[in-house]
C-alpha cells in the first residue's frame, strides 16, 4: 500500500520578495521554511540571485542574472546548493516576484519536490521545467523525466517563468503510478492533454488518444460496457491566483465527450457533456469514479455526471442511462428545482450514487443547500413514467 499522504506539511513561513540583501547584488528572491512529518526538522528553501540587476515596473520587481537555489537546516547550515542557470543553458535567467513556491510531492516518495523552469524558447510557447527534490539529509537531487523533447524537463503549455502548474492527477491507470497532467502543443498548434507518469525510476511522457479523465466497467444484461470520459479539447488549468478559480472545476478545463464501448472496442454511444451544461470550457477538479443505478426502475443502469455550481454549494447533475444495446441517453428532469435538466445534490453523487426511494416510489432523494437558508435541506427526486419530478420531503 502506498504511503500517498504521510507527507503533510505543518507550517510554512512568510515569502519573501526581494526584501533581503545578501553581501552586495545576492538577493533572496523567495524563501520558505517547512516542516514535516517525514523530514527529522525544518528546512528553509531559498532562490538567491548570486549576480545581475533589478527593476521595478507596475509595482513588480523582476530580477536578472544568475540565481542559486539554497536548502538550509534549522541552525542555518547549508545543506544544498544547485544553479539555476546551469539547467537553462548557463544564459541570463529573469525571474518576477512576488514569487510563491508551489511544494508538491510529484512521484509520492514522501519528500519535497519543487517544479522550477522558464520559457522553452524554441518558438513552441511551451515552458520547461526542472523537478528539484530534497533528501531527508537536506540535499538538493532532481528527477529524471524522459520522453519528449530534450530529457530532464517536463514541458507544458500552461506555466509561467520559474513557476509552473503542473496538475497532480489521481491515477486511474491500474498500475497506480503517480502522474502530472500537462498540455503540449498538439495538432495544428492547439494544445493538447499529456501525462508524464512515474514508473519508480523516472518520469515518462505520455499522450493518450483519447485521453481519459475518468472510466468505469459496467457489467449488465450479460455483457460489458466500458463507460470513459475523454477530453477532446484542453484548455489552460487555473492556479488559485487566477481569477475563477474552483477546486472543484480548475484542474481540468476544455471539452469533453462521454462515450460507452463495448466489449470488443466498438463504440456504442457518445455525446459532449459541455453541450449539456451549455458552455464552450466545461471544467472538472480532478478523476471521479462512476456510481451506478437504477433511477427509474426501468432496469438500465443510470450514472451522474456532474460540476459545481457557481451561484450557490450544490453540485449540478446530468442522468445518464445505458440500455441493452450500449446506447446512451439522458435522462429527463422537470423544472421543480432550478434549472431544467439538471438533479441538484450537496454532495458528489457521480462518486456515490443517490439513495433509491422506498414505499412503492420511484426515484431517489438528494441533500440541498440553498431551500430555507437552514442548513440541509432533503428533497426527492420522483419517476412519473416519463421524467423525474423534485419535491421536497
Amino acid at each position: 500500500m502506498k504511503t500517498r499522504g504521510l507527507l503533510f506539511v505543518l507550517f510554512f513561513l512568510l515569502l519573501l520578495s526581494g526584501c533581503l540583501s545578501l553581501n552586495g547584488q545576492k538577493h533572496t528572491i523567495a524563501q520558505m521554511a517547512v516542516a514535516t512529518v517525514f523530514y527529522e526538522h525544518p528546512y528553509t528553501f531559498s532562490i538567491v540571485q548570486t549576480n545581475g540587476s533589478s527593476t521595478v515596473a507596475e509595482g513588480k520587481t523582476s530580477y536578472t542574472g544568475t540565481f542559486d537555489l539554497i536548502v538550509q537546516d534549522q541552525k542555518g547550515a547549508e545543506t544544498g546548493r544547485r544553479s539555476l542557470n546551469r539547467y537553462f543553458g548557463n544564459q541570463k535567467l529573469t525571474i518576477s516576484c512576488p514569487l510563491n513556491f508551489k511544494v508538491q510531492d510529484c512521484n509520492d516518495d514522501n519528500l519535497l519536490d519543487f517544479p522550477l523552469g522558464f520559457s522553452a524558447n524554441d518558438g513552441s510557447g511551451e515552458f520547461k521545467y526542472v523537478i528539484f527534490s530534497v533528501g531527508i539529509d537536506g540535499r538538493i537531487f532532481t528527477l529524471p523525466v524522459k520522453g519528449y523533447k530534450e530529457n530532464g524537463f517536463i514541458y507544458t503549455v500552461a506555466g509561467e517563468n520559474c513557476l509552473p502548474m503542473l496538475t497532480r492527477i489521481v491515477p486511474i491507470d491500474k498500475e497506480n503510478n503517480p502522474c502530472l497532467g500537462v498540455g503540449v502543443n498538439g495538432e495544428g498548434g492547439n494544445p493538447a492533454p499529456a501525462e508524464y507518469v512515474w514508473d519508480g525510476k523516472e518520469f515518462m511522457f505520455t499522450q493518450e488518444n483519447p485521453f481519459i479523465i475518468t472510466q468505469a466497467e459496467l457489467a449488465d444484461h450479460g455483457r460489458t460496457y466500458s463507460i470513459q470520459v475523454i477530453q477532446t479539447d484542453y484548455k489552460k488549468p487555473l492556479t488559485p491566483d487566477d481569477h475563477g478559480f474552483s477546486i472543484d472545476e480548475s484542474m481540468y478545463l476544455g471539452s469533453f465527450d462521454l462515450l460507452v464501448r463495448d466489449s470488443s472496442g466498438k463504440e456504442t454511444g457518445r455525446v459532449s457533456l459541455n453541450q449539456y451544461f451549455d458552455t464552450d470550457h466545461l471544467g472538472f477538479g480532478g478523476t471521479f469514479p462512476l456510481a451506478f443505478g437504477d433511477y427509474n426502475n426501468d432496469g438500465n443502469p443510470d450514472f451522474a455526471i456532474g460540476r459545481s455550481c457557481k451561484t450557490d454549494p450544490d453540485f449540478q447533475y446530468i442522468l445518464f442511462s445505458v440500455d441493452s444495446k450500449g446506447i446512451l441517453s439522458a435522462l429527463p428532469v422537470d423544472d421543480g428545482y432550478k434549472d431544467e435538466g439538471f438533479v441538484y445534490n450537496a454532495e458528489s453523487g457521480s462518486s456515490t450514487g443517490f439513495p433509491l426511494l422506498k414505499d412503492g416510489e420511484t426515484g431517489f432523494t438528494v441533500s440541498l443547500c440553498g431551500l430555507d437558508d437552514t442548513g440541509y435541506v432533503a428533497g426527492k427526486y420522483v419517476w412519473n413514467g416519463s421524467k423525474f419530478i423534485f419535491s421536497k420531503l
